[in-house]
């Protein structure tokens, strides 16, 4: 038995550490939901990109075509002809590269979901990957958990310096002698005159303060992480509606503008091939901004512990 409760401290211990286990638990579940989520953000704009660079190529095609037939009525030269060639195999190579990404994002999402994916499996939705705030949690999951980790080790400190004096042995003696037994209580207490467990004690002193720094690290983190997500977001929203609605029709409408005005006559191939990229890399770019607006706010979820990345259940 021990006179100084070491086996009370080191059951209050053994509880902390659990307290910490079941933080971090929580914590890596969101940042589990976060990998996936992110993965398949990428995955999608991945896919949204590809078919710009299939629209591009279709575009281009329909441009050589149309240049090839202008040059065998006289109406183009051969420079016309060559240059329309080069811009489709520019934007065949475009959507060559846009096709190898796709397939290592897509690769990347199975192996997090673990399950086999094509690209018609997707649902090209941000907004449902990214959802809006619901939830937040006041004090951060790995915060919690640093903090049960730090009372685990003041507590296993605690029992460390119970553990300088030696427990008491309480039993029985049973002795017999000339044919009589007697039975009575037995006493045993060890002095300890040298060996105070220093030792174990020190250790548990150093537990401590390496618990001290990294609750301290960890609080520092969860707070810059807080703040510059929450800014992070709020310039994404405002940076996407400023662009204003359906970006990409408008796109699709300036393209359709561009191949028509040279059918007509009304602009020369060398702009018309200039305003076609610079058209079809604006529409990137909005694909591109959509994904960075979902990754903002996947990340805003994450650093402040809000469940509605793991669908509103823990």
């Amino acid at each position: 038995l021990s006179l100084t409760g070491e086996g009370v401290q080191a059951r209050r211990a053994a509880l902390a550490r659990v307290d910490s286990a079941e933080s971090w638990l929580h914590r890596t579940e969101l940042q589990v939901a976060h990998a996936a989520r992110s993965s398949y953000v990428d995955a999608v704009v991945a896919l949204r990109v590809a078919d710009v660079a299939e629209q591009g190529l279709e575009l281009a095609t329909r441009l050589h075509a149309a240049v090839l037939k202008l040059h065998d009525e006289g109406e183009a030269s051969m420079l016309d002809v060559n240059l329309a060639q080069l811009a489709r195999a520019q934007a065949a190579s475009r959507l060559l590269a846009a096709r190898e990404s796709e397939g290592e994002l897509l690769a990347v999402l199975a192996g997090l979901i673990v399950q086999g994916l094509t690209r018609s499996s997707l649902i090209a939705d941000l907004d449902a990957l990214a959802p809006a705030p619901s939830s937040p949690s006041p004090v951060r999951s790995d915060v919690v958990a640093a903090e049960a980790s730090l009372l685990a080790a003041e507590r296993e400190l605690t029992t460390q310096r119970a553990a300088s004096v030696p427990p008491v042995g309480l039993g029985a003696r049973v002795e017999t002698q000339g044919g009589v037994t007697t039975v009575g209580p037995a006493l045993t207490v060890e002095l300890p005159l040298f060996d105070r467990n220093q030792a174990g004690r020190g250790h548990a002193t150093g537990q401590v303060r390496v618990a001290e720094a990294r609750l301290a690290e960890t609080r520092a983190v969860a707070a810059t992480e807080q703040v510059t997500t929450r800014d992070r977001d709020a310039l994404a929203q405002e940076t996407l509606r400023s662009i204003g609605a359906d970006p990409i029709e408008a796109a699709i409408m300036a393209l359709a503008s561009v191949e028509s005005g040279y059918l007509a006559g009304e602009i020369d191939l060398t702009s018309t091939v200039l305003l076609q990229a610079q058209i079809l890399d604006g529409e990137i770019a909005v694909v591109e901004l959509e994904g960075h607006v979902a990754r903002a706010r996947l990340d805003l979820l994450l650093a402040t512990d809000d469940t509605a990345l793991l669908g509103g259940a823990r």
